[in-house]
């Protein structure tokens, strides 16, 4: 283990390190105190709902009061006064033309506006003036419709004179055409000398109460609802949950005198916390119930955040580690890069100077020094190697030069033995260009235009020997020609073409295609029909090996191909392709 220690990259050993001393204790925290902090989260959520229910319990009860103090202020109106309370009560159908009758009707579509609708029902039969008459109201209705709903019932059955009304004590087309909730207020009226009964009904929405109820609940899975002391729910929050963690009301009376906190129940086989809350008024009840899972759920997660704070306290540690590690791995790691591209091959390059004096610095400043050596010795290897090129090349050239001028001057010879002396001068004109385009300059490097001159000239010296039997055909772009090519390239393939090639058929006669192209570097193919070579002698021809069934030695076209290998690199030189009997194709490749 130490030595695998060892051999970590000094940034992982620092890492290590303080992810040791950041990861154990807080591991070992965490495992030890995992229970407690599952009771923490129970205990605090237990409180946030005691304050959640607390701060519901006011908003619930200001709802109650509110649709309580729209039913006092409508029945304390002129109108309402006059027909129902007064010692001597007018005339209905009379009352409804009154100026109060109009400020009466304002004040109910005010209230609607609001989202409160009003109903009266006063027991009248439905033929009454009051119904029929076209100054009647339509929020007045005879007692008949009443009857039958379940709210109706209860007032017949006790001695209440007000009612909060759920859904549930509601008829379905009452509860569609007004609201899902009332509040009802019976009263008594004389009516021809008759004490008759009728209902003040304002109607609204639970939804007033649900969304209380929802802003004061932020658990998962948990439930509030309201429920009156007839086990009738009046709100909640979701409809299954609080049909199935319901409690009695009386339960809930029992539970209150007990205690104030949290009770805990089994509902089904699940364990949940339930919470009591009196809202006075309308004697309703506020429960809140908890399922014990949601807590546990809930204190898993305190865990995970734990345990992301780990995760963070983690990176954090790295961050510190890549900050401490970072002025003495990166300039190691540059001097390592920069020594393994010497390993790889490259010349070594210096670093900028450290602006530390430490033992990195040091060793940059040694790694420095050593870079500058070794670029020097290498300046000066590649000095004589350039030297060692250049002898070689001039070498070859110089081969090449006593080869021509060989062959040549036994042209002259072979003209002056058969008393051609007419064309003498001519040959030694030509002659004379030829080697003035060879030798003018100390240069071995010539350009394609001349090298392209230089090949005529010797096709013309040629053609005076065999009697015009070679067509030299050119066709070479122009801006091609000012491309640099060394001396001698063509000519000598140009007289292995004539004499090993073209002089050997019968006739001896034939054509040689010069052309040019650029592509990814500049190719010359220099093709004749002459008698062409076997797949062994294309084999050999550009090596120093000279072949017993030659008749003559390659020497010309291996100097040709060693020296554009040397002046530009093993991709470049000679290719030759050959077809016995159809001819040859000599393809030259030179950098652009």
């Amino acid at each position: 283990m130490k030595k695998i220690f060892l051999n970590l990259k000094i940034r992982t050993k620092l890492s290590a390190v303080l992810l040791a001393a950041v990861v154990i204790p807080a591991l070992t925290i965490g495992l030890t105190f995992s229970a407690d902090f599952r009771d923490m989260v129970i205990s605090n959520t237990i409180s946030r709902a005691q304050k959640s229910s607390a701060t519901a319990s006011p908003i619930l009860r200001a709802l109650s009061i509110r649709v309580q103090n729209v039913a006092n202020d409508l029945s304390s109106s002129a109108y309402y006064q006059k027909l129902f309370l007064s010692a001597a009560p007018a005339d209905f159908s009379e009352a409804a033309k009154t100026a109060s009758a109009q400020d009466f009707l304002t004040k109910i579509h005010s209230y609607q506006a609001e989202g409160y609708r009003t109903r009266i029902y006063i027991d009248l039969p439905e033929d009454s003036d009051f119904f029929t008459s076209p100054s009647a109201s339509p929020i007045f209705a005879p007692l008949k419709q009443a009857r039958g709903r379940y709210w109706y019932g209860i007032f017949q059955g006790s001695s209440a004179d007000h009612l909060y009304c759920p859904s549930s004590y509601l008829g379905p087309t009452e509860a569609m055409a007004y609201g899902d909730s009332a509040y009802i207020r019976r009263f008594r009226f004389i009516y021809q000398g008759k004490s008759l009964s009728g209902y003040l009904a304002v109607y609204y929405s639970s939804d007033l109460y649900r969304e209380a109820l929802r802003d004061n609940l932020p658990f998962l899975n948990g439930v509030s609802y309201l429920i009156n002391d007839r086990n009738q729910i009046i709100a909640e929050t979701d409809m299954a949950r609080s049909a199935t963690y319901r409690v009695d009301y009386d339960q809930i009376t029992g539970y209150l005198e007990s205690s104030n906190a949290f009770v805990e129940k089994n509902v089904l086989g699940a364990d949940v916390y339930a919470a009591f809350q009196k809202i006075p008024g309308p004697s309703w009840y506020l429960v809140t119930i908890i399922p014990k899972s949601s807590l546990i759920s809930q204190g898993n997660q305190i865990i995970l955040r734990y345990l992301a704070i780990i995760l963070v306290c983690i990176f954090g540690g790295v961050l510190i580690a890549e900050l401490l590690a970072g002025s003495i791995v990166r300039r190691i790691r540059r001097v390592s890069s920069q020594m393994s591209q010497v390993k790889a091959g490259d010349t070594p390059s210096p670093l900028a100077p450290s602006p530390y004096n430490d033992e990195v610095g040091q060793l940059v400043d040694s790694y420095n020094y050593m870079a500058d050596r070794i670029n020097d010795l290498v300046a000066e290897q590649q000095k004589i190697s350039e030297e060692k090129t250049i002898a070689e090349f001039n070498a070859l050239q110089a081969q090449i030069n006593p080869h021509f001028l060989y062959n040549t001057m036994d042209m002259i010879h072979w003209m002056a033995q058969t008393r051609q002396y007419d064309k003498v001068s001519e040959i030694v004109m030509k002659l004379s260009r030829f080697y003035k385009l060879t030798l003018s300059k100390k240069d071995p490097i010539s350009t394609i235009g001349d090298e392209i001159e230089h090949a005529s000239i010797y096709v013309q010296l040629q053609n005076m020997r065999f009697e015009n039997a070679i067509d030299l055909v050119v066709d070479i772009p122009d801006e091609l020609s000012s491309f640099q090519i060394p001396k001698l390239t063509l000519q000598p393939i140009l007289e292995n073409a004539i004499l090993h090639g073209i002089r050997e058929k019968d006739p001896p006669t034939g054509t040689i295609v010069i052309t040019a192209w650029e592509d990814d570097a500049i190719y010359l193919l220099i093709s004749d029909d002459g008698i062409g070579m076997d797949q062994e002698r294309v084999d050999h021809l550009l090596s120093y090996t000279p072949m017993s069934k030659a008749r003559g030695a390659n020497v010309a076209i291996y100097n040709i191909h060693s020296r554009l290998q040397l002046l530009y690199g093993p991709e470049y030189g000679l290719n030759y392709k050959s077809v016995p009997g159809q001819g040859t194709e000599v393809t030259i490749r030179v950098p652009l």
